[in-house]
């Protein structure tokens, strides 16, 4: 290989690794105040507000912290986050997702076990507060707790196809089932099965975070597309409600996503 090459080779390695975030962080976070590699960058600051971009390494996580009397916006902007504030279960946020954090809430976030992930806050500035009260670390058995809850919603929709529109209802369900569980930190597991017997048989094993997850997703658009454009194609639904038979072993499977 020439040295011409080695050089555009070097360049376009540059290139790739720059592009990894939208914004570089350029600061390791002191590992006091953090759990695993987490990198950031302040990019404007003011006697207000301050916006700040924050990579951090997949399994990597900041330590339960409060905002004194200020308000703080969290975004999403690339990979899969996990938010928790104190005494409610913890959140799974994917690109797009933005979480208010309201005044002195203790919380926490950082990137999934499976995924970096790069966020952007803005934070109020407060005259003669802290910006950030640091407490404790999260633990390990914090971080890796399921992402379930007790209000969890499970069905299992039993749908039946008129046999002319079957491959037009397999790509409309795909599209919608999809979209949901990329889009929607709610929408648990949609996990949709055809009859090896009878192939217009369908059903789709439905998990939901909670009732208000369930909800929203009702009102989404991709749902509402999928619901309006297949009425005419569906014989028969029924969408009962399922209850878990052994919910501590059920915990379980949500720690295997990774």
């Amino acid at each position: 290989m020439t040295r011409l090459s080695f050089f555009m080779l070097a360049v376009l390695l540059a290139i790739a690794a720059t592009a990894q975030t939208i914004f570089p962080a350029r600061i390791d976070a002191p590992a006091e105040f953090n759990t695993g590699k987490v990198h950031i960058s302040v990019l404007s600051s003011s006697e207000r507000q301050m916006t700040t971009n924050f990579l951090f390494e997949r399994g990597s996580r900041n330590s339960w912290h409060y905002h004194p009397n200020a308000t703080q916006v969290l975004m999403v902007l690339s990979g899969e986050a996990y938010y928790q504030e104190e005494g409610k279960p913890k959140q799974l946020l994917r690109k797009g997702d933005v979480v208010t954090t309201a005044p002195n809430v203790r919380h926490w976030n950082g990137a999934t076990p499976w995924s970096d992930c790069e966020c952007m806050t803005i934070s109020d500035i407060v005259p003669d507060e802290q910006h950030a009260v640091q407490l404790r670390k999260v633990t390990d058995e914090e971080f890796t707790s399921p992402i379930t809850h007790e209000s969890m919603i499970v069905r299992l929709a039993e749908i039946e196809v008129y046999p002319e529109y079957l491959t037009e209802y397999l790509a409309c369900a795909n599209e919608v089932d999809r979209l949901s569980v990329e889009r929607e930190p709610g929408v648990i597991c949609l996990y949709p099965m055809q009859s090896t017997e009878d192939s217009t048989q369908i059903r789709i094993l439905e998990i939901y975070a909670s009732n208000e997850a369930y909800q929203q997703h009702l009102q989404t658009e991709h749902f509402q597309k999928y619901k309006q454009g297949t009425l005419h194609m569906v014989k028969s639904l029924k969408l009962p409600t399922m209850q878990p038979l052994d919910p501590e072993t059920m915990k379980l499977i949500f720690t295997k996503q990774r």
